[in-house]
């Protein structure tokens, strides 16, 4: 077995037990690797405001918010029970007063922000990153970082593993918002393997 196969990430036994409660559940959760590379970032970094694309039941929300003592949470989610079940566990963990929730989609939101955040972590619809690029831009400060989840789609994205013809979509926005990225000056990228993929961008 590779070491890295038996990394989990280091979190409060609540925060386990509801990730367990979740995926029992068949709710859809951002994977133990993954959650431990975020975690292991927002460490470095330790960002006072953090914007999150794709709330789902506050699993990660809350999670980023126990790591940095000192921020902020702006989330979106658009699934109202969603909504619902992350505002019950941010008051869970006493974190609602720390956190700014909007219930609608993300990229009619995120157009009307007007602050920057110091980190930005993006796990919503595959499909929608690439329509979300000029404003997550935008919102992200000057040495500030995004965290993308989910960016190598199944495998689909390298082209090393054909798709459905229904996947063609996610798979083109996919491939032209990893392309902007990487071919921006004013950033310093990386692409882990990790999970389903994770894009890292620092902003000079």
């Amino acid at each position: 077995m590779k070491f890295s196969d038996s990394i989990e990430p280091n979190v409060s036994p609540e925060i386990i037990a509801l990730s367990k409660k979740i995926k029992a559940q068949g709710i859809p959760t951002v994977l133990p690797i993954t959650l431990n590379e975020l975690l292991l970032t927002l460490s470095i970094k330790q960002p006072l405001s953090i914007l999150e694309i794709g709330t789902a039941v506050g699993l990660s929300g809350s999670a980023m918010l126990l790591t940095c003592k000192n921020a902020h949470l702006t989330t979106i989610e658009k699934d109202e029970d969603s909504f619902n079940q992350a505002k019950n566990t941010f008051e869970s963990f006493g974190l609602s007063d720390k956190v700014k929730q909007f219930l609608g989609d993300a990229g009619d939101i995120i157009r009307f922000l007007d602050t920057q955040y110091d980190f930005i972590f993006l796990d919503g619809a595959k499909a929608r990153y690439f329509d979300y690029l000029s404003d997550l831009k935008r919102l992200l400060k000057p040495n500030g970082v995004l965290f993308a989840d989910n960016v190598l789609f199944r495998g689909y994205i390298d082209g090393g593993i054909k798709f459905n013809h229904r996947d063609n979509t996610i798979v083109r926005n996919m491939r032209a918002f990893l392309s902007d990225f990487i071919n921006d000056k004013n950033y310093i990228c990386t692409i882990h393997e990790k999970g389903d993929g994770i894009l890292v961008a620092y902003k000079k």
